[in-house]
């Protein structure tokens, strides 16, 4: 596959901070860093100019993905851009089915272990019926028109297409797909099916569990499942195989949305909310997320006043609702909570997108952890970002799980959009190579970034950020040696 590098405005840059603050915009001191890693305009090298900025992830390591459009001829203008060098593109081959190439990119995932479980739509392949594929990296997993051996299913039940996929970070890794299947025993002829997919240590194995699927009866319903809500961030998994989703049920169309865990009932259309006197008026347009601790959010919609109608649930208690009033609100109501995603990391913070008025600077719109501004419209980073829009829609950001990166597309002046890279800082910054240890192999590395950076803040070992890496970096990392915290 291709790995042609990028010209230097590509490639990330890393700034070491001392300890991990709360994150908070403005102040004396910004606690983390802001990067640009994509931007619109910017030339890939064989393929084209950057137009727009499509989907991301990151990962605990700081590894990123960023699906770009270019203007390249249409069938081959996406791309795939992981860690500043182009990664895939779409009209690019594939090992197998045979003879087929890439047409297109569903959502994008990136794992701790820095592998990839996706959906890939084929082009080359004999026909219609087999043209997606469940992928890891590049390797096939399973094709539409494969028959499924989940023992959940009717045997000769065909898979007939794959909305998305998850993939969480056990070794070896487990995918959790949103299948289309042909079940004969279910009387439509398209089904769905949540699946997780065990992939084996090594070689082509993998064992297949359907969790539910249509025409199931879910724990403390009476109605079966008419289908499950498809998009990127309707239904979540983790390392501990817990699977978080929306189903829809037959019958009664004002109560049918309902959000599971497993098999745990979580919110129902015209139940009550956390919030006292009002009932979920629908959850069948939320998002869901679960972290690997089991904590959980998602977000639905109230009966009663519009204004105060959009509510975020974390762990079953109201987190945050429209119409609320924040401290980096400036006194300022909530106008609304987006349409993107809303993400728990593995500390139990929840990254969402918001709005609201400012009374000086007009419409504005932000990302907050819980309920703390991390980055806004209209006002100055220290890195000399003006951002003019912060995107809210369902793939416009994403954090790692340990919540040190973030990953986001903004707009900045003159509406060019980018993809850009919040860094926390570690808590263990001393582990330069990320091994949860503090050693010899940092000790290596610190010492061979010895001396003046390229650019101040440009060294991962310059822990007092004095733009060189000298003898108060190594008794930092000295003090620090051993196991991290």
């Amino acid at each position: 596959m291709p790995n042609a590098a990028f010209p230097s405005t590509f490639l990330i840059t890393c700034c070491a901070v001392i300890s991990l603050a709360t994150p908070v915009l403005g102040g004396d001191s910004q606690p983390f860093t802001i990067t640009q890693l994509v931007l619109e305009g910017e030339f890939i090298p064989g393929v084209g100019t950057v137009t727009r900025i499509d989907t991301l992830a990151v990962n605990n390591s700081g590894q990123w993905i960023v699906e770009a459009d270019t203007n390249a001829p249409t069938d081959i203008d996406s791309v795939l851009i992981r860690n500043g060098k182009l990664y895939l593109r779409e009209g690019d081959p594939l090992d197998m089915p045979k003879g087929a190439t890439i047409d297109s990119f569903d959502s994008i995932n990136l794992n701790n272990l820095g592998l990839s479980g996706w959906n890939f739509f084929l082009d080359g392949t004999k026909d219609i019926f087999d043209d997606s594929g469940i992928y890891l990296n590049t390797q096939l997993i399973i094709q539409e028109s494969d028959i499924s051996t989940a023992k959940g299913f009717t045997p000769g039940t065909p898979y007939i297409g794959f909305f998305e996929a998850k993939i969480n970070s056990n070794d070896p890794p487990q995918l959790l797909l949103m299948a289309s299947i042909d079940d004969p025993n279910i009387p439509t002829s398209v089904d769905r099916a949540l699946v997780v997919v065990d992939l084996s240590g090594a070689g082509p194995g993998f064992t297949e569990t359907v969790i539910f699927k249509e025409g199931d009866i879910l724990p403390g319903q009476v109605e079966a499942i008419a289908d499950f809500q498809t998009g990127p961030h309707d239904f979540a998994f983790n390392d501990l195989g817990d699977v978080m989703f929306i189903a829809d049920l037959t019958g009664d169309t004002t109560v049918d949305g309902a959000v599971y865990v497993n098999g745990d009932l979580l919110a129902q259309e015209g139940s009550p909310s956390p919030v006292k006197g009002r009932n979920w008026l629908t959850l069948g347009s939320g998002v869901v997320n679960l972290n690997n601790a089991g904590d959980h959010v998602y977000r639905g919609r109230l009966d009663g006043d519009a204004d105060t109608r959009d509510l975020i649930v974390a762990n079953g208690a109201k987190l945050v609702q429209e119409g609320d009033v924040l401290p980096d609100t400036n006194g300022q109501p909530l106008t609304g909570l987006g349409f993107g995603p809303v993400l728990v990391n593995d500390d139990g913070a929840a990254l969402w997108y918001g709005e609201w008025t400012d009374p000086g600077l007009g419409a504005i719109a932000g990302l907050f952890y819980d309920e703390t501004l991390i980055v806004q419209e209209a006002v100055l980073t220290e890195e000399g970002f003006l951002f003019e829009s912060i995107a809210g829609g369902q793939d416009a950001f994403a954090i790692s799980d340990d919540g040190r990166y973030l990953i986001f597309e903004a707009n900045l002046p003159g509406a060019l959009t980018g993809a850009f890279l919040i860094d926390f800082g570690s808590a263990c910054p001393a582990d330069l190579v990320v091994d949860g240890d503090v050693g010899v192999k940092d000790l290596l590395f610190l010492l061979g970034a010895w001396g003046p950076c390229p650019k101040q803040g440009d060294c991962l070992a310059d822990f007092d950020d004095t733009g060189d890496v000298g003898v108060k970096d190594l008794l930092f990392l000295l003090g620090a040696w051993g196991p991290c915290p």
